[in-house]
């Protein structure tokens, strides 16, 4: 079994790989780390940051893989699309637990682009480690 991990390009990011590795550390799981992004945006600024991931996670006490996986346009919400794909990739890795982070958003927001971690943990059969902002 497997932790599915979902980073972005963003300041959660590495509270969400704290909160993995010491799940993974703990459980003695294997960690999936996936960036997910539009094929558009699939350059150089994504890889430097798959190569980060893959740097800062060398040191620490559980195996761990870095990928870039490619969200489709599906024309679906961004949120949407983004926990259809982590659903998917779920399903291929055979995952036990799915760590992401959340950034609140108003109605508004989520009318507009959905929330993918609302959508992971309504859709999913795995245990969801949501991992919130940080209290201003």
């Amino acid at each position: 079994m497997t932790i599915l991990v979902a980073v972005a390009d963003d300041e959660a990011s590495s509270r969400v790989i704290d909160t993995a590795v010491a799940l993974g550390s703990g459980l003695n799981v294997p960690l999936y780390v996936v960036h997910l992004v539009d094929d558009a945006d699939a350059d150089r600024a994504a890889e430097r940051m798959r190569d980060e991931l893959t740097e800062r996670l060398a040191g620490e006490p559980v195996e761990a893989t870095v990928s870039l996986e490619y969200v489709g346009r599906h024309g679906r919400r961004p949120g949407t699309r983004i926990a259809s794909e982590l659903l998917e990739i779920a399903e291929d890795v055979d995952i036990s637990h799915i760590v992401m982070g959340h950034e609140a958003k108003g109605l508004g927001g989520r009318l507009r682009s959905g929330d993918a971690a609302f959508a992971v943990v309504n859709e999913t059969a795995v245990p969801v480690t949501v991992v919130p902002p940080v209290a201003d």
